[in-house]
């Protein structure tokens, strides 16, 4: 039986009338869902299952749901992605026979689908091939709903958000389960428009036509009833200048003090009914708890092992500490992280602890929206694209309470309208603006002078440990402490890109000078500046402009002309007294450019502030508006180019370290190329402590990975730290023994001797393996080069035709990539970089990871040469003292990838036989638990040995 639920008395069920394209204000909902043979629509594919759900008056009216036989092979990818077989459809009715019931049933109704243009598309073109005219009905789109509704999701597929409304999937990519899942998200999604405030509506509908289909009636129907209602805007918002924004709610009770509980009976008590206890977790609260209360001590390193519970083993402890001493700054390796602190870690910690206590977020500036500037863009042209976000942005607007923009999370932040709306901190701020008093930027300042725990990223805390420290009024966490230095040298990365300042003046001039759009000699017939004013800017332009080329011609002259001719990239570290030879030739023009930077700072701060006053009294029309913000716009693009230019000042030269790098680089085999001075530290000696802790009372350091057996100096040099410093060890939590194994292949080729034979050696052994294990599988190189060799391998194997193969640079961004792995049940990841570690996988997400090449780092880029010779001038060896952790390191937090609770099982696998044959393979390996079963096999027993792990 083919049809779950028939339509015995379909028109008695449907009391609305065919509306045509257009929706009434009680509609009946098809919500449809169709499985087919693939996804392109050139007459090829066909339909194997038709599934519909009808929804009526806030409810599941009936089900309409039947297999389709496509008279064609179903190809292979779609049976693994259905589980739709031959057998499954070999008996079901042919969509000729079945057009005319679905034609019917749909007619009248509204048509919803969770990606309508696939759909509604598909079917109507299959309708059409079977006679019928195709179908002008009404249409929904739930993914576009979620989008605006949900706004903070990371993902929209339809399988996610049956999870997170927990909505039972039974079969996701079956047309019967999707659809019902779609339709039950449909009765959220409406119930959620409901909630919505008038104002909040009115705004959505005057973009409504950039939705697709009719998906923006869903919206206009309810203003029009709650307009007759006349409702207030809810208590918990305020209307800033047309913008609805959360009201900044700040607790005012007084500051409570509590007894941090030392003993293990009193944490147990405070943790009942939120934490699983656990021996080692209570050890590290005590032990953070005990410094920072110490007057004496001033540096500690606590090293956590995965699974322990290191967070809350710091974060409990500070909040404690915070009530007595005062503020405590927490810093963690990335923005991700902080807003994992955040979402998760904060609000669990409001939980357990028995008084209140105050959070802040510090980031930079541009990670924060900007409401003038968000204003600005609802009133401009836009895209249907940058319409959809610009309505999830008002509906966050009413949620958010921080303003800032990872709240999203989105894998990527490319539309041009995030370019637009950043913030660029408090100097860019009008006092004369309506937004003024409810900035976000300003928000998060204020908030930081009373908070509790201060949560910040270690690029944020390199450049702001000043003002963070409050003269050693605070104390410091770093956690992930491994990142602190790597991070730091970035921080402290100055770029001067001529090419890239010659493109901004000349865009800049284009638009001032141009005799086809407007430009400066409008805005001056209105008034808003004087004719002494234009010149004076177009001088200071042309100066630059004229300038930057000249001085271009000669660095590449002195510096890149003896490049060897074969050369691709040019890439070289200047020798101190010859760059400064070549400062002193051209300091004429150097001065010159700095004066006209301090001058064009001074103009276009003048040009925003009367800007920002002519708008407010009506002086100026739309297209002057748009001219000005754009010019200013690309005023400070100018400046931030320039910002670097004090680079070049001969006291700033002169008083450089030796720990500091000068650098020039060129590409020179693409055209338009461009030329770059570059101003950077190599390594961290004689910096993080004199820049950073100094303006801290004490300073913590946490992390999974903070000691090498045999190597104890190394990360004390990365962190900047006496050898002295008091180390605190906690034991693991992890039973490896029975939770691992590892697999070191001693036969595998030698990469250095032929790269080729080495290539197609991982091709071959990764088939074999995949072949055999249906297990999530991650695999580590060490190249984008060696990924896109072995992704092709994979596919000419035939791997994708049963596997979801995503692969760094290939299948999508790195964040893409990471969320199609979390939600693929059999998806092989090939990464290299940011994949080796900071990734939190846990359970069944990753059971087998694969390093295909021990991670050592490339001896000849400029930062490894660099930091080599100062160690060999040291009278040290480079290998042992510093190339050779630092693969140790990298190794181990490879590894650290793999078994992240105390329920997860898996197996590493290591394709570089240097592990097993080296002399220094015994030190690579001593990185692993001490009880983690390892064992040295050839390729030909992978199987084997995989396949008796998981009988176990």
């Amino acid at each position: 039986m083919y049809e779950k639920k028939c339509f015995c008395d379909r028109i008695a069920i449907r009391e609305c009338e065919k509306v045509g394209g257009t929706m009434s204000p009680a509609p009946m909902y098809a919500v449809v869902d169709i499985e087919t043979t693939g996804t392109a629509m050139d007459g090829s594919n066909r339909i194997i299952q038709f599934s519909c759900v009808l929804v009526k008056d806030k409810k599941i009216a009936n089900v309409f749901s039947t297999m389709v036989n496509p008279v064609m092979k179903i190809p292979e990818e779609v049976q693994q992605l259905t589980g739709i077989t031959a057998r499954d459809v070999r008996k079901a009715p042919l969509f000729d026979d079945l057009a005319a019931t679905i034609y019917e049933l749909l007619q009248g109704t509204v048509f919803v689908a969770h990606n309508i243009n696939f759909d509604y598309r598909f079917l109507n073109r299959e309708l059409e091939r079977c006679g019928y005219p195709a179908l002008e009905i009404a249409g929904v789109d739930t993914v576009q709903l979620s989008q605006i509704l949900l706004p903070t999701l990371p993902s929209y597929r339809l399988a996610y958000l049956g999870r997170y409304l927990n909505i039972v999937h039974a079969h996701p990519h079956h047309a019967d389960s999707d659809a019902m899942v779609t339709a039950q998200l449909l009765l959220f999604l409406l119930k959620q428009i409901e909630n919505l405030p008038v104002h909040l509506l009115a705004q959505i509908c005057r973009y409504k036509n950039a939705l697709l289909f009719q998906t923006g009636e869903c919206f206009a129907n309810v203003l029009k009833r709650k307009q007759r209602l006349g409702e207030p805007v809810p208590d918990y918002l305020q209307n800033a200048a047309g913008i609805l924004l959360r009201r900044n709610e700040r607790s005012m009770q007084k500051r409570q003090t509590s007894v941090f509980p030392v003993s293990d009976k009193d944490k147990k008590k405070l943790f009942l009914h939120f934490l699983d206890w656990r021996k080692a977790q209570s050890e590290m609260m005590n032990q953070v708890y005990g410094f920072l209360k110490d007057d004496l001590l001033q540096r500690v390193i606590v090293e956590a092992p995965t699974g322990l519970g290191k967070t809350l083993g710091y974060m409990i402890p500070a909040a404690y500490a915070a009530q007595k001493r005062g503020s405590v700054v927490i810093s963690t390796a990335t923005t991700a992280l902080q807003t994992q602190l955040v979402e998760q870690v904060i609000p669990l910690m409001k939980q357990i602890l028995p008084f209140e206590f105050e959070a802040a977020v510090l980031k930079g500036s541009r990670n924060y929206l900007d409401l003038e500037k968000f204003a600005r863009s609802l009133k401009q042209v836009q895209s249907a694209q940058t319409r959809l976000l610009q309505l999830r942005l008002l509906v966050w607007l009413t949620i958010t309470k921080t303003g800032d923009l990872t709240e999203l999370h989105l894998t990527k932040y490319q539309n041009p309208l995030f370019d637009e709306i950043r913030h660029h901190g408090p100097v860019s701020l009008d006092s004369n603006s309506p937004f003024f008093e409810f900035d976000f930027v300003q928000r998060q300042q204020l908030l930081v002078k009373s908070a509790d725990l201060i949560i910040t990223n270690h690029a944020y805390l390199v450049r702001h440990a000043t003002e963070l420290g409050e003269l050693q009024k605070r104390d410091l966490i770093v956690d992930e402490a491994q990142h602190l230095g790597s991070i730091a040298l970035k921080a402290n990365r100055d770029v001067i890109d001529f090419d890239e300042l010659k493109i901004i003046c000349d865009n800049l001039l284009v638009k001032m000078e141009s005799h086809v759009s407007f430009s400066l000699q409008e805005v001056q017939t209105q008034q808003f500046l004087t004719t002494a004013e234009k010149q004076e800017l177009l001088r200071t332009v042309r100066l630059v402009d004229q300038r930057i080329p000249q001085l271009r011609a000669k660095l590449f002259e002195r510096f890149v002309n003896a490049a060897p001719f074969t050369t691709v990239f040019y890439e070289e570290t200047l020798r101190l007294s010859k760059f400064l030879g070549f400062v002193k030739e051209n300091l004429g023009d150097i001065k010159q450019i700095s004066k006209t930077r301090a001058r064009l700072t001074q103009i276009f701060s003048k040009l925003e502030q009367r800007f920002a006053e002519y708008r407010n009294e009506g002086r100026l029309d739309k297209a002057a508006e748009i001219f000005l913000f754009e010019l200013t716009e690309q005023g400070q693009s100018l400046l931030e180019a320039l910002k670097s230019w004090e680079r070049l000042s001969l006291t700033e030269l002169e008083k450089l370290s030796d720990e500091m790098l000068v650098s020039i680089s060129l590409p020179l085999n693409q055209a338009g190329a461009h030329l770059r001075l570059q101003f950077s530290i190599f390594r961290t000696k004689n910096f993080l402590e004199p820049v950073v802790y100094a303006n801290f009372r004490h300073v913590l350091f946490v992390g999974a990975s903070l000691r090498l057996p045999g190597s104890p100096r190394y990360m004390l040099d990365q962190l900047d730290l006496d050898y002295d410093t008091q180390l605190i060890h906690l034991d693991g939590v992890f039973d490896y023994g029975k939770q691992a194994l590892a697999l070191l292949v001693a036969d595998a080729p030698d990469i250095s001797r032929n790269v080729d034979e080495y290539t197609k050696y991982i091709g071959k052994t990764l088939t074999k393996i995949l072949a055999h294990s249906a297990k999530r599988i991650m695999v580590l190189f060490n190249s984008l080069a060696m990924i896109q060799k072995v992704y092709e391998q994979l596919k000419k194997n035939g791997v994708n035709d049963k596997r979801v193969l995503l692969a760094q640079g290939i299948t999508g961004s790195n964040e893409k990539i990471i969320k199609s792995f979390k939600l693929e049940p059999n998806a092989v990841l090939l990464g290299s970089g940011a994949f080796w570690e900071g990734i939190d996988l846990p359970k069944d997400k990753l059971e087998l990871l694969v390093i295909t090449r021990l991670p050592f780092q490339p001896p000849d880029t400029l930062l490894n040469r660099a930091k080599y010779s100062a160690i060999e001038h040291e009278g040290r060896n480079s290998f042992t003292e510093l190339a050779l952790p630092e693969t140790m390191m990298r190794l181990k937090q490879g590894f650290g990838r793999l078994i992240r609770t105390p329920t997860d099982r898996g197996v590493l696998i290591v394709l570089d036989s240097r592990v097993v044959s080296r002399t220094y393979g015994p030190k690579l390996r001593s990185v692993f638990p001490a009880e983690l079963p390892v064992k040295m096999i050839t390729t030909a027993e992978i199987e084997e040995y995989l396949s008796n792990f998981w009988k176990k």
